[in-house]
């Protein structure tokens, strides 16, 4: 007898079937075409998952191609902006150059290296020896002075060196041994080199029955000032330096002074980085080629499996490949004739549509060979611009900048950058006489903590007062770098920073030398930003100033990233025509696909996405509807099954009464 065994995840179970008709089969065979088309979803969203793994891929090697092509594309700071240095004498000094770095041959000579105070005390026989206690202040030049307390838990010579280190401040401190009968030295170092970092001590330790110590016994070495000799006989410049490390003696470049030899010039020597240009180029056309290869290989037609490629007939690879090639293959208006498309500097184009590049021949022209100079070179790559106004000059510009197509941006300048002054109160005596009575100037500049600066001493007139103030100024390494010109005006000292802009600050704090400079000690100034706006085809575009650098506004619909710097001294216009090298075209091609927000290849793979998220909807309702019309069907057999058995059973029983 057969029966219906019970439910299972699968549906319902039949064992021993009456009919003998093979119900699963049947269910099977009625679901099939519900079945088929859930098989042709997953079908489908399989190839867009395919697709959108491709553009996926895709966009990874444009995005490379942005980056190589950006290098090229930059107006300051791109692949042909690299500079190396080299130094006849790196025992005497070593030398890095930045992009900043004009090329040229530069002699010098190291005429001394700046060196730290060291002093030291009295030998003694024991390094552990029983010393006074009380307090000690060190302080080295117009630096802040550190106390050091010395008590039964430190009164010893190396408990003292201890304390000293463990104070922190620009004193270090060991004990040396120099091999005498009574060897044992408290030797103070400065953590500054310079001869205004001279150590001084307040000393009290003065308390018990211990040795007297006295750090300043005996001066090891005297504090000094490094000093360079820039070129040769009458006309040769002397530069003075607190520190071993000079920047922008030679312009983008950093000296860093190991040796001394007065007598042994060193050429310096900056040149253009022809080597890294050339490795940026053909990493350029590398990464062009590995998009135009992957497209390539997946827009065949293999007629051995009859497969299609992926992007086979696909629009948008299609217009990606005309438009690549397109920003590439145009000459550049405006530029130097012999540098104004790609063949200028050995690259050219397959049967493919691939790249080729001659290496040689672009270095060939980076050494000047092709009798083209190296800066036309960079702007058939770069984005570049001339200006027909000295005083409004072009700086830089982004892959959002538009080129001016012939008729020039206007720049409006309407209030021009100042720098930040000071002028003293009143006038210092003329002659003026500097004693270390009246020796230190406290300034602040740019932001900057407070610096001291030491005058040397002597009688000067109020001109040379001046040269002498903007040299020590200058010199400070504290200050890091941020420069002033001080000057007369009508016998007051003025101080000007070197910098533009409302960055741009100076300020007078303190000092011995204040009354006698004629400072209040009070004083202080700010710079002010450049103020303009462009003008394109008649209508004004904004612009925002920083120190002398006036930039396009974002969303502008030209000048967008533009950057001219004005040094202009009153208000005033320039006409400045801007182009788009070949590296520059492309990237603005680039970010039309690769955008994040707006790029199309972001609308395209949000579009495979929500594709797929349908399918899904759809195959869950598919799937659905099947397991209800399975269920449903093996009900209904299950019904069957049940009253062709209870027909048997009716069947068995008749048979039986007949027989009987």
């Amino acid at each position: 007898m057969s029966s219906v065994s019970g439910l299972s995840s699968n549906g319902l179970n039949f064992t021993g079937l009456a009919t003998g008709i093979d119900t699963s089969t049947i269910i099977a065979g009625l679901t099939k075409f519900n079945q088929q088309r859930i098989d042709t979803l997953k079908t489908r969203q399989a190839a867009i998952g395919t697709k959108q793994a491709t553009f996926a891929s895709l966009q990874g090697r444009l995005l490379d191609l942005q980056t190589k092509a950006n290098a090229l594309a930059r107006s300051a700071g791109g692949a042909f902006d690299g500079r190396k240095a080299t130094s006849s004498d790196e025992t005497a000094l070593t030398v890095a150059a930045g992009t900043a770095a004009v090329p040229g041959t530069y002699s010098l000579t190291v005429a001394s290296v700046a060196k730290p105070n060291q002093t030291s005390s009295a030998g003694y026989s024991d390094p552990n020896v029983t010393i006074q206690q009380g307090t000690i202040s060190l302080q080295v030049g117009g630096g802040a002075a550190t106390t050091i307390t010395v008590d039964s838990r430190n009164n010893t010579l190396q408990g003292l060196a201890d304390a000293i280190n463990s104070a922190g401040g620009d004193v270090r401190a060991n004990i040396v041994n120099d091999g005498s009968a009574s060897p044992y030295r408290l030797l103070l170092s400065t953590a500054k080199t310079g001869a205004a970092n001279t150590i001084a001590v307040t000393n009290n330790l003065n308390v018990g029955t211990g040795a007297v110590v006295d750090p300043l016994a005996t001066t090891v070495q005297a504090a000094t000032d490094a000093q360079i000799v820039l070129g040769s006989g009458a006309g040769a410049l002397t530069i003075t330096s607190s520190t071993n490390v000079v920047n922008n003696l030679i312009p983008g470049t950093t000296l860093n002074l190991l040796r001394a030899d007065p007598t042994k010039p060193v050429v310096i020597t900056v040149a253009n980085d022809t080597a890294a240009t050339v490795k940026a180029t053909q990493d350029f056309v590398d990464a062009y080629n590995g998009v135009r290869e992957f497209v390539n290989e997946r827009s065949q037609y293999d007629p051995a499996t009859k497969q299609s490629g992926v992007l086979l007939g696909n629009r948008d690879a299609v217009s990606l490949g005309d438009d690549l090639a397109a920003a590439l293959s145009a000459t550049i208006p405006g530029l130097n004739p012999g540098a104004n498309r790609l063949s200028s500097v050995g690259i050219a184009f397959d049967t493919k549509g691939k790249l080729t590049f001659d290496s040689a021949k672009l270095t060939q022209a980076l050494d000047g060979q092709s009798g083209v100079p190296a800066a036309d070179l960079k702007n058939l790559f770069a984005l570049s611009g001339t200006s027909d106004n000295p005083g409004v000059a072009f700086s830089i510009g982004t892959s959002k900048t538009k080129a001016s197509s012939g008729t020039p941006f206007q720049v409006q300048v309407t209030a021009p950058a100042t720098r930040a002054v000071v002028v003293s109160a009143g006038a210092p005596g003329n002659p003026i006489t500097i004693s270390p009575a009246n020796n230190s100037l406290q300034i602040k500049l740019n932001g900057m903590l407070a610096a001291g600066v030491t005058l040397d001493s002597g009688t000067y007139t109020v001109d040379e007062l001046a040269a002498v103030i903007q040299r020590k100024i200058n010199s400070s390494a504290s200050l890091n770098g941020n420069l002033v010109s001080v000057g007369v005006q009508g016998g007051k000292l003025a101080i000007s920073t070197q910098a533009y802009g409302s960055a741009a600050k100076v300020e007078i704090t303190g000092g011995t030398a204040l009354a006698d400079l004629g400072f209040a000690g009070t004083e202080s100034g700010t710079g002010t930003n450049v103020a303009g706006s462009f003008t394109v085809n008649g209508k004004t575009e904004t612009a925002t100033g920083s120190g002398q650098t006036l930039s396009g506004a974002s969303g502008n619909a030209n000048t967008d990233g533009l950057q001219v710097r004005s040094s202009l001294t009153a208000p005033g216009t320039a006409n400045v025509s801007v182009n788009q090298g070949l590296a520059s075209r492309l990237a603005g091609v680039l970010v039309k696909y690769v955008d994040p927000v707006q790029g199309r290849f972001k609308a395209i793979n949000d579009s495979f996405t929500q594709n797929s998220k349908d399918i899904d909807a759809t195959i869950a309702k598919q799937n659905a509807f099947l397991a209800s019309k399975t269920a449903d069907l093996q009900i209904k057999f299950a019904a069957m099954e049940s009253a062709v058995n209870s027909l048997k059973g009716v069947q068995t029983q008749l048979t039986s009464l007949v027989a009987r």
